[in-house]
């Protein structure tokens, strides 16, 4: 097994300015899946209070392509759990000391066991090289994954089908967010719907009170699962949400505001350029990816980051 590579500074920058910070509130812990051509940071329930994180970056956003090297027995991928204040703080510290270069590499260290005899243990070794200073830090990891955990991680990594539909949040993202926020005072638990027309609903709904909200004329993506023909807009909100229910426009669930607060929030550490939300079909979670826009071109999308959730539904 042998990981070895040199973080280029755009991605080394995209790891403590935006993803790992976004990681870290969702969870203390990651699990990190490398390979070849992907590198993936993945929080599962084992990380987190139910929220699925996956944030993917193709290798060589992250790594110098002449350097990174990812060899293993089971198809070159090499799986194992870390603490992400541990990364962060190495990587924030290499970056004010501005480092010209910084390497990883896993490696394993002879510690003191319990009763005095050593103990090889996993660490991640950073590198970072300046003008006048070399400083290496290592970072404690797990045991590397088995054959068995690398498999169930690369299953786990990927969120199967997509939602039918998705609406775009940014349009009305400082609004969502004020509204979520608003909600959680009231209750922990919401109606969130979304509509084929572009209509995002959140309802909190308590023997004391019913407060609520409707996003309106959001982008619909795919472009082909938009539906003009909408809500008459003349009935109440309760109405038209009712009526895309019936004809099969729209889909609800009940979900936790905190995880869904937490994941609007977020935007402020990756400043995407898009956030889109779908419902799952059958209902069975709600999707929330972050887009990005090439840094090259201001035009176009980046395929080499990419960051999903997966918010747990709750039972009405």
């Amino acid at each position: 097994m042998k990981l070895k590579g040199r973080l280029t500074e755009h991605g080394a920058r995209l790891l403590w300015k935006n993803f790992l910070p976004t990681v870290e509130k969702f969870g203390k812990t990651c699990q990190v899946l490398l390979g070849t051509d992907d590198v993936h940071f993945i929080q599962t329930s084992l990380n987190t209070d139910g929220v699925h994180v996956t944030a993917r970056f193709a290798a060589e956003t992250l790594f110098d392509v002449d350097s990174y090297r990812c060899q293993s027995k089971h198809f070159n991928l090499i799986a194992f759990q870390v603490e992400v204040g541990l990364l962060l703080r190495v990587l924030k510290g290499a970056a004010a000391t501005n480092s010209e270069m910084v390497e990883v590499k896993l490696t394993t260290r002879q510690i003191p066991g319990p009763a005095g005899e050593p103990q090889s243990k996993p660490f991640l070794s950073f590198t970072a090289v300046g003008a006048s200073t070399t400083v290496v830090q290592d970072v404690p990891i797990s045991k590397p994954y088995t054959a068995l955990e690398v498999q169930s991680l690369v299953a786990a990594k990927d969120v199967g089908a997509f939602c039918p539909a998705y609406v775009d949040v940014v349009p009305a993202l400082g609004p969502a967010q004020a509204i979520v926020d608003r909600l959680k005072a009231v209750d922990d638990t919401a109606m969130l719907a979304v509509s084929r027309g572009g209509d995002a609903h959140v309802l909190v709904q308590t023997p004391s009170v019913a407060l609520g909200a409707q996003l309106r004329e959001l982008p619909v993506y795919p472009h082909t699962a938009y539906d003009p023909a909408g809500g008459d807009r003349s009935k109440s909100v309760s109405d038209q949400l009712q009526e895309a229910l019936d004809n099969g426009n729209a889909a609800s669930v009940y979900i936790q505001l905190k995880h869904l607060s937490r994941v609007l929030h977020a935007t402020m550490f990756t400043e995407p350029a898009q956030v889109l939300c779908g419902i799952a079909e059958g209902g069975g979670h709600v999707h929330i990816m972050h887009v990005f826009r090439d840094p090259q071109r201001n035009d176009v999308y980046d395929d080499n980051v990419t960051l999903s959730f997966k918010l747990p539904v709750r039972d009405n």
